[in-house]
């Protein structure tokens, strides 16, 4: 089993003007049936992280990515080109390619992440009563590690502790279910303490896609109850499109974990055809590992979020999955 901070490694082959190229290998330890979407994704983010470390931009501040089809284990290659380069940001396009197709197609900025001294903050944090603060109810020293499904593959690889606080607003019973009247609502919440457990392993800009990628999808989260959430546990539900805007630098004090992030994920809307639905998931810091560190006061104005996710998914059986996992050629578009 390959560490996710491996397992995202690619090496150059080639480069010229306003391009280059980077061989890079799928591997098998990061797979759900076929590689996770967002670490297919993370391979993408990586080669243009490389591409751009000698440039005065060297941060990633926003992806749009397409899945044109499914990736699979095995080689692959990113083909990296310039769209742009400006006082403040640069364009990039960026294809994942496999077997002569293009699977993942991908529009990055990239910019500077330094925060700049002095001037008017242009930016909410705490104590402003209008700040986003940590969604998650309970430090990690107090959480309690639950088990990921065995089929995925990298069950070994990654830890979480589920907030069930945040799981218990699904309910029918809960509040925002019981007033018939009430403006707007509806949707499903869930969130969690996510780590990775070899100790070599670690968080950089690459691993945000997968990370933002992990969480329960809208219809496994519904009650038995709800029509819609028949079925779902024999489904997939794979990636069409994915966004991420990377808030902040990851940070490398000590007085954050550097294999654990906060994650909290709001789904909205789920239509026909083809169980359309969004998700919209936050990446957090952390202040110490699952089951570790101590409860200090004040700890929660000090998580920042790192990035945020939005996707949208289809629902369908996972019998495709399957099917599309046991050839290393896949030709099927979603």
């Amino acid at each position: 089993m390959v560490p996710l901070v491996r397992a995202l490694d690619v090496s150059e082959t080639s480069r010229c003007s306003g391009a280059a190229t980077y061989a890079t290998e799928l591997d098998s330890s990061w797979v759900i049936g076929i590689p996770q979407g967002g670490y297919s994704l993370g391979q993408i983010v990586e080669a243009c992280t490389r591409f751009q470390s000698e440039t005065a931009h060297k941060d990633p501040i926003h992806v749009t990515a397409h899945f044109l089809r499914a990736t699979n284990v095995g080689p692959a290659e990113v083909r990296v080109s310039v769209q742009k380069i400006g006082k403040n940001f640069t364009n990039l396009s960026a294809d994942l390619v496999q077997g002569g197709d293009i699977r993942l197609l991908s529009h990055l900025i990239f910019g500077d992440l330094t925060p700049v001294p002095g001037g008017i903050p242009r930016s909410l944090a705490p104590p402003s009563p209008y700040a986003r603060r940590l969604p998650l109810h309970n430090h990690p020293s107090a959480a309690v590690r639950d088990g990921m499904r065995r089929a995925w593959k990298f069950h070994s690889l990654l830890d979480w502790s589920i907030d069930r606080s945040i799981l218990s607003r699904n309910a029918m019973r809960s509040q925002t279910r019981a007033d018939t009247e009430i403006i707007g609502g509806g949707g499903v919440e869930w969130g969690a303490w996510c780590e990775l457990t070899r100790t070599e392993d670690e968080i950089k800009p690459s691993s945000i896609p997968f990370f933002g990628d992990m969480f329960r999808n809208l219809p496994s989260l519904l009650p038995d109850s709800e029509p819609a959430s028949q079925g779902t546990s024999d489904c997939w539900f794979p990636t069409v499109t994915m966004t991420v805007e990377f808030k902040a630098r990851i940070p490398s004090s000590q007085d954050y974990a550097s294999r654990t992030v906060g994650l909290y994920s709001e789904s909205r809307f789920l239509t026909d055809p083809h169980g359309r639905h969004n998700a919209h998931v936050e990446v957090w810091t952390a202040p110490s590992a699952i089951g570790q560190g101590n409860l200090e006061a004040g700890w929660r104005d000090k998580q920042y979020c790192i990035a945020v996710v939005d996707q949208m998914a289809l629902t369908v059986s996972m019998e495709i999955n399957h099917r599309q996992g046991s050839r290393r050629e896949v030709i099927t578009k979603l």
